[in-house]
């Protein structure tokens, strides 16, 4: 079992990845957080966006469940960008310019 999922995250192209990433940085920045730190970690379906974002009390951590397709589609699909945008909106409030720096 443990080589299956290994090999799932191998099989995960550099092309793929990267765009993955790059979408993230996009929505993140659209979101206008005040500062952050981010990464996407590769699972089987469900991705998982790893961040930590300045809030007023200094750094919070969080990971967020994203699915793939939806990520990747988000560079270029309206209706997935803002599906996104929307769940990560309510998640990562505290870390929005303004309430972070309160």
């Amino acid at each position: 079992m443990m080589g299956q999922k290994v090999r799932q995250a191998t099989d995960i192209s550099t092309v793929e990845l990267t765009e993955a990433r790059e979408a993230a940085s996009a929505l993140l920045e659209q979101l206008g957080l005040e500062a952050y730190l981010f990464e996407i970690e590769p699972r089987d379906k469900r991705w998982e966006l790893h961040i930590d974002c300045a809030i007023v009390q200094g750094w919070q951590s969080a990971t967020l469940p994203v699915d793939k397709s939806l990520l990747l589609a988000s560079h270029k699909e309206s209706a997935a960008r803002e599906r996104l945008l929307s769940e990560w909106r309510k998640r990562l409030a505290a870390c929005a310019k303004g309430n972070a720096s309160r």
